[in-house]
């Protein structure tokens, strides 16, 4: 059976106080990507011999030699153990990966899986679903397609590939049917939050995933895991006829009769790929672990010629507070409470939209912040239009405990426990109390609907880490998922599907217009390209 585990990083206190940002940055290095063990590598300008003269630069003193790119694509692999046939290789095993074996072993397709880890994996809470008629009838939102295309078009800065996403919409219903269907039969509650269009599973999103790849699995479909697709085959034409996966027994090149279809997900945990196409990650720490994506899918797509998205590319870059490998988070995690840095200072208006907070918190080395507010939290909070998180589930005491929260008499005392300057903090809670007295915030325009006084112990204060949850940049497809090259042409054999697959997004920050869409979008087009390729 598919392994099925999942852990959430960012534990311990010791991370906070020694600033996130700071560790992000001497790791830029770190990630070569994907490059299969044995390779060369690329050779950095050769050092001069003993004694003689070092390579003069265009000043004539640097001493520098060419750094070696550890994105550059590998040197062909030809040590080929063992080849196995196959009408669709797809590579990787998230939520699109098992869509897209699901659907295509459903067709009738000769299936393989490679996945580089032990287990199926997937993150989030939502899968989007669009005008699904089992949802509408649950209450769900009906989507005005058309003006949903233009409102979330403007939101991505006139960036989308328009036909791509717009094949989402049409074949959003279908899909929508289909994985209520895929997870009865798997044995998985799917549940549908209405009115929120969308649909999720009962053990987070991993069980739904997790229950397409065994029934896939129960179909005909092999996995293989602990088998990363590390290069493509492509034949003299230029078109993708199989792809190459490193097991412990050496590499197994799989060809692919209709079609290699990458799911691989994201390239957050690869510094270099974050350091090119979306640079303003680079502070944040990667949330997720294990650290699958490192965008091996990407650098195997660009090696065979594909088209990258533009940079730079959209981050999701949220507040987390997990702890350890649990599903527990600090209340009121979108809260537009007052927010400090490590100063105990006020940097921002705190009711900004959520996925954008980190453009400000990004300015500090600690790229954190942390919610003040007071003992009258719970009858404030209730006052708030459009808050969504719980103002106190019953954690609140717990993360105090933990020392991701604190709770005083006094600011004084908040400020120590909660290792701010008294001084800065006092005078930050003071300035915020004449403002809310005053019916105006003159600091940062926050609306007084958000405003409520810091006066009553006990005084609270949460400490909020930003980390990247996923980028959503990656190769250029056409509406089909098939990945193009640099002249838009598509590349015979090579799809898409997931974080994998640029265009959907444009921008620098994920949008909020649609719950779920990234995992939507995955879910959609992992059962479209399988459904099509299954045909063909």
């Amino acid at each position: 059976m598919m392994k099925n585990t999942e852990t959430a990083g960012l534990s311990r206190r010791s991370f906070f106080k020694m600033g996130a940002g700071a560790a992000a940055l001497a790791g830029v290095s770190a990630l070569a990507g994907c490059a299969p063990k044995g390779a060369p590598e690329t050779k950095a300008e050769a050092a001069p011999a003993d004694g003689a003269a070092a390579p003069a630069s265009a000043d004539a003193t640097s001493t520098t030699v060419a750094a070696a790119d550890p994105l550059a694509a590998p040197a062909a692999i030809t040590d080929i153990a063992e080849t196995k046939d196959y009408d669709i290789v797809v590579v990787g095993l998230g939520m699109a990966g098992a869509a897209c074996a699901l659907a295509a072993v459903e067709g009738g397709a000769k299936v393989a899986v490679l996945q580089k880890g032990e287990m199926c994996l997937t993150h989030g809470n939502f899968c989007a679903v669009i005008n699904s008629p089992e949802f509408t009838e649950a209450g769900c939102e009906t989507i005005d397609v058309d003006e949903m295309m233009k409102q979330f078009n403007a939101n991505n800065n006139n960036l989308i590939n328009w036909s791509l996403v717009r094949r989402y919409f049409d074949e959003s219903p279908e899909s929508g049917s289909w994985i209520l269907k895929k997870a009865e039969e798997a044995g998985v509650k799917a549940i549908i939050p209405a009115p929120i269009p969308a649909v999720k599973f009962e053990g987070k999103q991993i069980a739904g995933a997790k229950g397409m790849a065994d029934l896939a699995e129960q179909k005909g479909a092999e996995a293989f895991f602990n088998c990363p697709g590390v290069q493509l085959v492509v034949d003299g034409s230029g078109a993708v006829t199989g792809v190459i996966g490193e097991s412990a027994n050496g590499y197994i090149q799989f060809n692919a009769k209709k079609g290699v279809v990458l799911a691989t997900g994201d390239y957050g945990n690869n510094r270099d790929m974050l350091a090119k196409w979306c640079p303003g990650a680079l502070p944040f720490e990667n949330f997720y672990n294990p650290p699958y994506n490192d965008g091996e899918g990407h650098l195997m797509g660009l090696w065979a010629g594909a088209r990258m998205q533009e940079a730079p590319h959209p981050k999701m870059v949220h507040v987390h507070h997990y702890v350890g490998d649990g599903d527990k988070n600090a209340p009121m995690r979108k809260a537009p409470w007052l927010n400090v840095n490590d100063y105990g200072d006020r940097f921002m208006d705190e009711s900004t939209l959520y996925e954008h907070r980190c453009n400000q918190a990004v300015k500090y080395p600690d790229v954190h912040a942390t919610q003040i507010f007071d003992g009258n939290y719970e009858q404030y909070y209730a006052q708030m239009p459009n808050q969504v998180d719980p103002a106190n589930d019953g954690t609140l005491e717990d993360f105090i405990e933990w020392g991701f929260a604190f709770k005083a008499d006094s600011i004084e005392e908040l400020a120590k426990v909660a290792d701010f300057p008294a001084d800065h903090l006092k005078a930050t809670v003071e300035r915020y109390n004449e403002l809310v007295a005053g019916g105006r915030d003159d600091d940062y325009m926050k609306p007084m609907e958000f405003m409520y006084p810091i006066d009553t112990p006990p005084f609270y204060a949460i400490r909020r880490q930003y980390v990247i949850s996923v980028i959503t940049g990656g190769l250029e497809v056409d509406d089909n998922c098939n990945v193009v090259d640099e002249e838009w042409n598509p590349i015979p054999g090579l799809y898409a599907v997931g974080n994998v697959q640029g265009g959907m997004f444009g921008g620098t920050d994920y949008p909020f217009d649609i719950t779920g869409l990234s995992l939507g979008r995955a879910m959609t087009f992992g059962y479209v390209v399988g459904r099509d390729l299954a045909k063909a």
